[in-house]
Formats: C-alpha cells, structure tokens, sequence
C-alpha cells in the first residue's frame, strides 16, 4: 500500500514538474506605442495589427472618410472617435507585458480583442461590431462639443476648423476641459511663444530645460533635448559610465545605447534607489540591473525611510550631467518640467566620482563621510557642489542666500515642505524681494506642504495646471545666483536622502533661467494664485487622456471621478 502511494505521489511530482519547467510558456513583449486599437507596437520592434478588424483613424484621412461615410457620420466625427479610440488603447495596453496568443494579446488573464469588440470603437465589416455600444460613444461625441487644442500655442479649433488638418501636435478635449484662461482664444495671437530657450550652452556648462506645458502625453521617446544630452554620451563614452538614478522606465533609445556602450567594452555601474522589501518606484528599474550587473542599491540601509534621489552620470570621469531627471518616460519625453546642468571638467567629475564611490561601496544617507573642497571656478563661473544629507544644503548655503537676496526670488519646484525655507522666503517678501513661486499640482495638495502658508504671507504662488509635472527643484536669485539638483525644498532632501546641488554664481545662467521660469509663469492663469489645481481633472490641461495616473489613486483619466463626468 505505502509502495502504491509512493508510487502514485512520485507520478503527481513528474506532472507538476512537466507543467512547470517543459511545457512551453509565452514569450513576453512589452506595448511600447500604441498607433490604433488595431495597432501596436512591442519592444522586441514586433507590429501587431489586426486586420480583419476596423477603427477610425485618428487623422484626417481618406480612409476615415470613406468610413464615416458608411456609418452615416460625419468626417470630423470620425476624427474624434478616432482619437477616443486610440486613447482607450493607449490607457489600457501601453507599457502593459503581453503574449501573443491566437492571434490576441493576452495580459494577465485578459484576452484584448474580446474588449476591443466591445469597446465602441470597433467597426466590423463597415458596420459597428456592438451597435449598442458604439451608439453610446457615438452620442458622447456628439453631445461632448469636442476640440483640438494645440498645446504648443494654448489656441484650439473646431473639429470643422480648416487648420486642424495641418495640426502636428495636438490633443482631443471636450469643450469643458479646456480652462477658462483658453476661452474664445480661437484668434487671439500668441504671446507666449513655444520656442522659448530651453538650452544654454557655453561650452563648459550647459543648462536643458523640458517644458510641460507643450507636451501633453508622454511616451517612449528620447524626444526631449535632456534625454537626447545623455544619450549623445553614452554613445560617446570610451571607458566609463557611472550612473546614480532614483530608478528607471522603459526608454528604448537609452537601453540600446547602454547595450552598444557595453558591447564596446565600456565600464558602467549603477548605483538606485529600493525600499525596505527591496523595491523601487519605476516598473523597469530591474530591468536595468538586468543590463547592468555591476550595481548596488541601498536595500541595506540602516535607513528604510531614507532614499536614494540622486540623478546624476559621469562619463570617462570628464563629462558630469545633474539636475532634476529621473531616467523615466515621463521625464526623458518632456513630459514634466525639468531642469539640468551639464559640467565638462575633470574636476567636477572628480567631486562627484567620490561621492558615487561611496554609495557603490554601500554607503547611503548619513553613513556617507562629508565631501570636501566642493568649489569650483570654471572659466569666472563659480559653482559649489553640495551632497545631502552630510552639507545640510538648506542651512548652510540656499537660505543665507535668500536672506541676502535683494530683488527677487523665483522658484519653479516639485514642492516646498522644508519650515526654515518657508520662514526665510516670508521674510524676504516682507523686505520688498519679488518671490515667486511655480508648485506641482500634487503636491499643493500633500499633507506637509507650505504653500498656503507662503500665500499667506503674500507671496506669490502658483499651482501649475498641466498634465505633467513641474518637476523642477530649482531657485534663481537676483540675477546671480542658479540652484539646480535633484534635492527637494523638504526636511528629508536636507535631513535624509542621498541628494545633489549645484550651487552656480553666473549672471547669464541667472538671467536665461528667469526668462524660462518666466515664460512658464505667464502660461499659467492667475486663477491659481488663488486655487489648487487638481492634478487630475479637467482643469489639469491633457490630464485625463495622458494615460497616467496623475494623482496615484489607482484611477487612470476616465476612471477617475474628475475626468469621467464631462468626458475627456
């Protein structure tokens, strides 16, 4: 009998075995673009298209009429389902893993076709596949009074308008979700002009600004000048590449680049950021260590709450990029506003290179030794590195500074949390200092945040009101002084976290990052001097069809209660 259960319990472990280790298992892709509900593209450069299906384009074009005409719809409302539709695709599938399976993509345990069919966007054999359905976006495009606006110069049209036809960049609103600030623009002249300066350049230092006020969707390209900066040097590498990043998403461009560098024998390490249970915020940051076998993350951190912010590359130990980027899509597609500074000196590199040896040799937050000998004076630039959370930045060089500012103060920033800063920024207002400041939507509404307060004391305070972020961690002072880093104006960027600084005194980098500040300024209503933008909703301009959870409620655009109500 124990023979026979032996016996019968050794064939279980063999199936079991079989199932898991020889039966074949899908191969997973990951959705990088999304050209159509019926078209995509994968990472492995895969295009799926499934052809015995039809959708509206999301362009003007032959075919689009050709279909409206034998749906009995008119042209541009084929346009507008045809942007509907893409976005649906978008919000459900981008950046999603899939199989192909019987001519589906299956995520999870979800097959796509099956809720594509019934989506309303389907059309099948020139008639809607689930007419129930396509009825019902049918008369949300009707009775939603649509527009296009063009985020480059805040000016939308009509669908019916002549010039949407010629539009390269735009975004699919309903009427209701375009602000008040853009009401009856239709001819109004542009007097915030999109080809404001985002690039510095004297040789030795350069500046790259990304602007959220002009791109409205983020995706997978190294579309912005901050990512096309890092990419041109890591092709250009020759020995080394050290990275310090906060974490990573998927950005083709820049993983093909790593992957040449490497072939070609160049030495890159990595050094991220991972909470207590050894995880990280960004979905592909381990995707990178995959790449990347030489990296360290603070895991071991004696410090769980503490984390690893920094956003910084040296290359062949001359060529130094920092400032306020995350190596993720959002930030390397111009998504969100931010800001960088791009260093060729040795010596720099050097400043930075033993502060990288420490967190490589494992060690983060306050085990780190306090750097030293951080100034430096390029060509009658002078700059003053500092590193948190040992050169407590706050205390000891950005608020003497706003304590002798003398005319103004601006600030584009993620947040300010920090009390001390706070108290010194009201004290300046109080002297006659002209300070302004630019906050992220989110977090005008955290818990810690100074903002009501700074109003309070008649500063001026802003609340973007853009799908991206304002992501920025930067101060501009009197025409003199330029902070830019990754460390935010919070007790945890002074107190905790591995952060950077760059303290730079140069009157022309002042006056270029004022006027930047100051083009952003004026695309902002003054309404939200007053009120906070909900980062999510429609007076968030693209928030509820960027597909991004702007508010991190785990409700995506029409999800969310802000969005879902008026449509997108």
């Amino acid at each position: 009998m124990l023979k026979k259960i032996l016996s019968i319990a050794f064939i279980v472990i063999l199936f079991i075995f079989g199932t898991i280790f020889l039966v074949p298992k899908d191969i997973e892709y990951k959705v990088i673009e999304v050209n159509s509900p019926i078209n995509f593209v994968l990472d492995s450069g895969i295009n799926i298209k499934f052809n015995n299906y039809e959708t509206f384009d999301s362009e003007f074009t032959v075919r689009n009429k050709v279909l409206a005409d034998k749906m009995s719809i008119t042209e541009e409302e084929a346009f507008i389902l045809g942007n509907l539709g893409k976005y649906w695709a978008e919000n459900l599938m981008k950046g999603r893993k899939v199989a192909i399976r019987n001519n589906d993509l299956i995520y999870y345990k979800y097959r796509y076709l099956p809720r594509f069919l019934y989506s309303g966007f389907c059309i099948f054999n020139e008639k809607p596949y689930n007419r129930e359905a396509f009825n019902k976006r049918l008369n949300t495009v009707r009775k939603g009074n649509y527009r296009v606006l063009n985020p480059d110069t805040d000016i939308y049209y009509k669908p019916t308008d002549f010039r949407v036809r010629d539009l390269k960049n735009f975004i699919v609103l309903r009427h209701s979700h375009i602000p008040k600030t853009l009401q009856n623009t239709k001819y109004r002249k542009d007097t915030t002009s999109p080809n404001a300066k985002m690039i510095f350049d004297r040789g030795n230092i350069k500046l790259y600004f990304s602007d959220l006020t002009t791109k409205l969707k983020p995706d997978r390209s190294c579309s912005s000048d901050i990512c096309k900066e890092i990419l041109y040097n890591i092709n250009h590498a020759q020995k080394t590449i050290d990275i310090a990043i906060y974490g990573y998403s998927t950005v083709p461009e820049i993983e093909n680049a790593i992957k040449s560098a490497l072939k070609r024998g160049v030495k890159i390490r990595l050094v991220y950021d991972t909470d207590s249970k050894g995880k990280n915020i960004y979905e592909n940051t381990f995707d990178l260590t995959k790449m990347l076998i030489n990296n360290v993350s603070d895991l071991n951190s004696p410090e769980p709450d503490a984390i690893m912010h920094n956003k910084f590359y040296i290359f062949d130990d001359r060529i130094l990029i920092t400032g306020s980027s995350n190596l993720s899509h959002t930030d390397m597609s111009g998504f969100n506003t931010n800001s960088i500074i791009v260093i060729d000196s040795p010596a720099a590199a050097n400043i930075y290179k033993k502060e990288f040896e420490q967190l490589y040799n494992g060690n983060f937050h306050r085990i780190k030794s306090q750097s030293v000998n951080n100034f430096l004076n390029l060509s009658g630039t002078k700059l003053k590195i500092c590193f948190s959370p040992q050169d407590k930045t706050l205390e000891s060089e950005i608020i003497p500074l706003i304590e002798n500012s003398k005319e103004y103060i601006y600030i584009p920033t993620f947040l300010i949390t920090d009390t001390k800063t706070t108290e010194a920024l009201a004290r300046a207002k109080n002297r006659g200092v002209d300070v302004r400041i630019i906050i992220d939507a989110l977090n005008a509404s955290a818990k810690y945040s100074k903002h009501t307060h700074l109003r309070n004391s008649g500063i001026l305070v802003k609340t973007e009101n853009y799908a991206g972020k304002m992501h920025s961690k930067s101060m501009i002072v009197d025409d003199k002084y330029t902070i830019i880093g990754s460390m935010n104006f919070s007790y945890n960027g002074e107190n905790k976290n591995d952060e950077n600084v760059v303290i730079i005194e140069n009157s022309e980098i002042a006056k270029f990052y004022r006027e930047f500040f100051l083009y952003q300024w004026n695309k902002i209503d003054n309404k939200w001097l007053k009120y906070n933008v909900r980062s999510e909703g429609k007076d968030s301009i693209g928030s509820c069809s960027d597909g991004i959870d702007n508010n991190y409620d785990g409700l995506t655009d029409m999800e969310d209660p802000a969005c879902k109500n008026s449509g997108r």
